[in-house]
Order: C-alpha cells, then sequence, then structure tokens
C-alpha cells in the first residue's frame, strides 16, 4: 500500500517542468512561478490521503490550483499598487530551464560562444 502512495507521489513531481512553464507565462517572472508551483505542491500535500486518492487527473488538479495561484499573486500585485512604468520586456530565460534530463543538450561550446556574443544593452 505505501509503494502505491510513494509512487503516487513521485508521479506528481514529474509534472513540475510543466506547472512552472503555465506559471511563467501567467506572471512573467521565474521566481514567481516558481513560488505558485511551490504553492501548489504544498496545497496537493495539505490534502488527506482520501481527497489525494480521489483526484482522477492529478495533473490537470496542479494545473488549475497553479494557475488559481498566479491569479491570485497578479491580484494582489494590484492591490499593492505596484506597477511597472514602461514598456513589459519578458524575463530572459535560458532554454535550460524548461528541459529535461531525457532531452538532447546543447554542446557546451555552443553556450560559451552565446555567452561571449551577448552583452548588456
Amino acid at each position: 500500500m505505501d509503494d502505491v502512495r510513494v509512487d503516487a507521489d513521485e508521479d506528481v513531481l514529474t509534472h513540475r517542468r510543466h506547472l512552472v512553464s503555465v506559471a511563467y507565462r501567467i506572471l512573467g517572472t521565474v521566481a514567481e512561478a516558481e513560488d505558485a508551483v511551490q504553492e501548489t505542491y504544498l496545497r496537493w500535500y495539505r490534502l488527506s490521503a482520501e481527497d489525494r486518492a480521489a483526484v482522477a487527473v492529478p495533473r490537470a488538479w496542479l494545473v488549475r490550483v497553479a494557475g488559481r495561484v498566479c491569479l491570485d499573486v497578479l491580484g494582489s500585485a494590484r492591490a499593492r499598487r505596484e506597477r511597472y512604468v514602461g514598456p513589459w520586456l519578458p524575463e530572459p530565460v535560458p532554454t535550460s530551464a524548461f528541459t529535461g534530463p531525457g532531452s538532447a543538450a546543447a554542446d557546451p561550446a555552443d553556450r560559451v560562444a552565446l555567452d561571449d556574443t551577448v552583452s548588456p544593452a
């Protein structure tokens, strides 16, 4: 019985990359996206074992909760009157942030060449 619960919990953790990408699209920064995903996992593990077992599709539940957490973050930013006065530019994110261990990695020499060519504007 415990082996089944451990497998289910590990299965839930495999959705982290997808949740971060969804939260990033809503919030616009990686730091806020990771915080929202962390809050989503806290809510998942606060559920009782019976409630977690009742969730038919954990990935869908996690995405829905992450979306709601992101909307709460956006709402609280409006309430605090935090507004940026300029054109909004997305945060630069390295492509390696959303690639998993099984994906093809770029050549390290290409990475060094790219780092040499990038400079602050």
